[in-house]
């Protein structure tokens, strides 16, 4: 299990990739965010939203990611 979490955070050289860090963590908390305000809050959940948000983290960081990679950063 360690391996495959390492994995998902460096790069094929073994370094660290801070984009790949920073969008599992950021996809995380967008999640727990969702959970608090269902749970805690007792907010009503919105699929669509919750869609739209969530896509939208999932897209910036995959453009990220791939300018990383193109200007080599």
């Amino acid at each position: 299990m360690k391996a495959f979490l390492l994995g998902l955070v460096s790069d094929e050289q073994g370094r660290s990739d801070e984009m790949a860090l920073l969008a599992i963590l950021g996809v995380l908390t967008f999640i727990a965010l969702q959970i608090f305000a269902v749970v805690v809050r007792r907010q009503h959940f919105e699929p669509e939203a919750f869609g739209v948000g969530f896509g939208a983290a999932i897209g910036a960081a995959a453009t990220g990611m791939g300018l990383k990679s193109r200007l080599g950063g």
